[in-house]
């Protein structure tokens, strides 16, 4: 199978589809490349996160207090984010590259581009849900993040103050306050919480699939089983397109948007992009009765409970094993145990599904976006941490201005591809 188009892109994860709808809508001819039989398959990061569009998620993972904290909590297995032993020279460098960006001044600096991108993109997604968002589950009705010690409420409230400079709204409620909200919250297991009312959450799998039919309507082509293994060179600094196991594609410009597995292509092309596969886990249980449409963070563990028509969704954790995806039992239970103490839900409640995935973690927090530094036809888009659903259609827009070699709408020199100096 071969053939010629304006633009290639690599990968049917949240990203690819957000990119490829909107080069399609712009009327490029496109071919959306997927190395698994089905667009956002279940080994994809989005495919059962948590769902959420979060424009209050803007303090970025590598920020003043991260450092020390992640110290205490990298080899505990149970903990928000886990760091496995092992000897590998990219994971240190990694973490190298993270500790400089925990800079209070970097930190700072990083936390308003993610507050302008994940501003655009929220307005990106109320656009995209006025034509079809019931499908996706689509909701802007908050974010309750919830918190079971006074420590972690103070800092909470700290944090939420702080936010509030860059233009991010919240509330900070009582116990009281929460259980007004959520009468199914145990009483006296939450000390408080805060309220980000503009946050929202969607199914991320059936949103990633509607924007892959989106592009498929304006003319995209969607090759699944289609694992990009190398790149055609088409002379000096030029890439002529991708070899894949359905054959080759030939195309003017290449869209990198493999999610973790992009840092294996970039290695490829000469390029060390510095992403580790944190691997994120869920659960799918029953909703309980009456619970509200809103989802609850249980703040200190760090675990999510997205509702999701007649499911509940625990998830979250950070786990940096490489590309060891096994699912540890104890991260399971770790999920289980929050909702337990905050909801009251049977440890032991039956799962309707187990979920674990790699989402592409840079140093700093940023996503990749931008043109290759040796390959001006190759344009990157990757690295969007947790942030992925949330960033989706601002990556879109973005990458469909620079393939029409427009100035794009937002500054992308903080999300340039060699920035760690490659």
């Amino acid at each position: 199978m071969s053939g010629r188009e304006d633009v290639l892109v690599v990968g049917g994860g949240v990203v690819g589809a957000c990119v490829a709808a909107a080069l399609a809508e712009r009327g490029a001819a496109v071919t959306l490349l997927e190395r698994e039989p089905e667009v956002c398959p279940p080994e994809s990061a989005v495919f059962a996160n948590c769902g959420l569009l979060v424009p209050s998620e803007v303090e970025p993972l590598a920020h003043p207090g991260a450092l020390g904290q992640g110290l205490r909590w990298m080899l505990d297995t149970t903990s928000p984010f886990y760091v496995r032993p092992r000897v590998s020279l990219a994971l240190m460098r990694w973490l190298w590259l993270f500790r400089s960006a925990c800079a209070p001044e970097a930190a700072q600096a990083h936390a308003r581009v993610l507050f302008e991108l994940s501003a655009a993109s929220a307005a990106l997604h109320d656009a995209l849900a006025a034509d079809g968002g019931e499908a996706w589950h689509y909701r802007r009705n908050g974010w309750l993040a919830v918190y079971e010690t006074a420590q972690g409420m103070d800092a909470a409230a700290a944090q939420a103050a702080r936010l509030q400079t860059l233009g991010v709204p919240s509330e900070v409620l009582s116990a009281a306050d929460v259980r007004q909200r959520v009468p199914q919250v145990r009483p006296g297991s939450v000390v408080g919480g805060v309220l980000t009312p503009e946050d929202g959450h969607m199914d991320p799998a059936a949103f990633t699939r509607a924007m892959a039919s989106r592009a498929e309507r304006a003319g995209a082509t969607i090759a699944t089983g289609a694992e990009v293994y190398g790149f055609a060179s088409g002379g000096p600094g030029a890439v002529r397109g991708v070899r894949t196991t359905r054959g080759d594609f030939v195309a003017d410009q290449v869209v990198l948007a493999a999610g973790a597995w992009t840092a294996a292509l970039a290695g490829q092309l000469g390029l060390r992009l510095p992403i580790e596969p944190a691997k994120g886990y869920s659960i799918d249980l029953a909703r309980p009765a009456g619970l509200p449409d809103t989802p609850i963070c249980v703040g200190e563990p760090h675990v999510v409970l997205t509702p999701l028509g007649d499911r509940l969704r625990l998830g979250s954790t950070l786990e940096l094993s490489g590309w060891d995806l096994r699912i540890r039992p104890r991260r399971l239970t770790h999920l289980r145990r929050a909702a337990a103490r905050v909801l009251g839900i049977a440890e032991d409640a039956p799962a309707g599904q187990v979920w674990r995935g790699p989402r592409p973690l840079t140093p700093d927090g940023l996503p990749v976006i931008g043109r290759s530094p040796r390959h001006p036809n190759v344009v990157f888009a990757t690295g969007h941490c947790m942030l992925g659903l949330s960033l989706g259609p601002v990556t879109g827009k973005l990458v469909a201005e620079l393939c029409a070699g427009e100035t794009p709408s937002h500054d992308l020199e903080p999300l340039r591809v060699d920035r760690f100096a490659l």
